[in-house]
C-alpha cells in the first residue's frame, strides 16, 4: 500500500482514538530571549493596533513557554483534539490535508508570528494536520490562558479577528490560483504572498527572503508537479523578474511580477483597528 494511503487510513481510523504520540518538543528556557516587542507575532499585531506597556506585559506573560519542535514532527493530526495553541516565534510548517490516495494539499505555510492551532482548538476534532518543515522555536499557550487575554485585552482580541480575516482571505487566493490562474501566474503569485507575509512579521530583507519549501512543497501547495515548479521558476529567472541562490528568492521586478501574478497585496495588508482607549 502507498505510504499515504496507508497513513490516511490510520488517521482515518483514529477518530475519537487514543491521542498520537505527542510531538517531541524540549521546553527551553527565555534567558536571553529578544524583547517582547520584537517577538513576530507582537511585530504583526503592532500592524493593526498600538500596543501599550500593559498590552506588552500582558503578551510576554502570554509567551513565557517556550517549547522546541524538530523538523518533520507532527505538531497537529487531523481527526484528533487539540486544547493547546503553538505561537511561532521562528522556523516554519505547513498546513495540509492529505488524501485516501497518498496525495497532499498543503493550505498554507505557517511563518514565524502565526498561531499553530487555528482552527484546530476550536473544532471538536482537528480538520488540517501541520507538520514543521525545519527546527522550530514555539510559544506553547493553553487556550484557556488565550482566551482571558482577550478578555482582559479587548484591543488585542479585536486585532486577532483580523488573523482570522486575513487567513480566509489567503485560503480564497489558494482556491483561485489551483481553479483558475495559469501555472506560472500561480508561482508568481505564490512568491509575492510569502514575501509580503514574511516582511509583516520582520523576516524578510527588502525584497529577498528564504524559500521553506522544496519544489515538491511548493507543487503541493498551488497544485503542480515539482519538475513544473522547476521549468515555472526557470521561466521567471530567465525573464529577469526574480533571481534564486539557494533557498534565498529576490524579487527583481516587483511591478512585473505583480502584474504577472494579479497580486494585489491588499489582503496582506495593514488594517488599523480603532484604539478605543483614548
Amino acid at each position: 500500500m502507498h505510504g499515504g494511503a496507508q497513513r490516511w487510513l490510520q488517521l482515518a481510523a483514529g477518530n475519537g482514538a487514543a491521542r498520537p504520540e505527542r510531538t517531541e518538543m524540549t521546553a527551553s528556557r527565555k534567558a536571553a530571549a529578544k524583547p517582547i516587542k520584537d517577538h513576530p507575532f507582537v511585530i504583526k499585531l503592532s500592524r493593526s493596533i498600538q500596543l501599550d506597556d500593559a498590552d506588552l506585559t500582558a503578551l510576554d506573560a502570554l509567551l513565557s513557554r517556550n517549547v522546541i519542535a524538530k523538523k518533520a514532527k507532527d505538531l497537529i493530526v487531523e481527526g484528533y483534539e487539540y486544547r493547546v495553541l503553538h505561537v511561532v516565534e521562528s522556523g516554519f510548517a505547513i498546513r495540509y490535508k492529505l488524501l485516501h490516495n497518498g496525495k497532499r494539499q498543503i493550505v498554507n505555510v505557517i511563518l514565524p508570528g502565526d498561531i499553530i492551532g487555528f482552527p484546530a482548538c476550536f473544532y471538536e476534532y482537528a480538520v488540517f494536520s501541520v507538520t514543521a518543515i525545519g527546527n522550530m522555536s514555539l510559544h506553547q499557550v493553553p487556550l484557556e490562558a488565550f482566551a482571558d487575554l482577550c478578555l482582559s485585552r479587548a484591543s488585542i482580541a479585536t486585532a486577532l479577528v483580523w488573523f482570522a480575516a486575513r487567513e480566509a482571505a489567503i485560503y480564497a487566493e489558494h482556491i483561485i490560483d489551483t481553479g483558475r490562474r495559469e501555472p506560472l501566474e500561480r508561482v508568481a503569485h505564490f512568491l509575492l504572498e510569502m514575501l509580503a507575509r514574511l516582511q509583516a512579521a520582520g523576516c524578510a530583507s527588502g525584497n529577498s527572503f528564504e524559500m521553506p519549501l522544496s519544489q515538491e512543497g511548493i507543487g503541493d501547495a498551488v497544485g503542480l508537479s515539482a519538475p513544473h515548479i522547476s521549468r515555472m521558476l526557470g521561466e521567471l529567472k530567465n525573464e529577469g523578474l526574480i533571481a534564486v541562490n539557494g533557498h534565498k528568492v529576490t524579487v527583481l521586478d516587483m511591478a512585473a511580477l505583480q502584474i504577472l501574478g494579479e497580486f494585489r497585496p491588499a489582503y496582506l495588508g495593514r488594517t488599523p483597528v480603532p484604539d478605543r482607549r483614548r
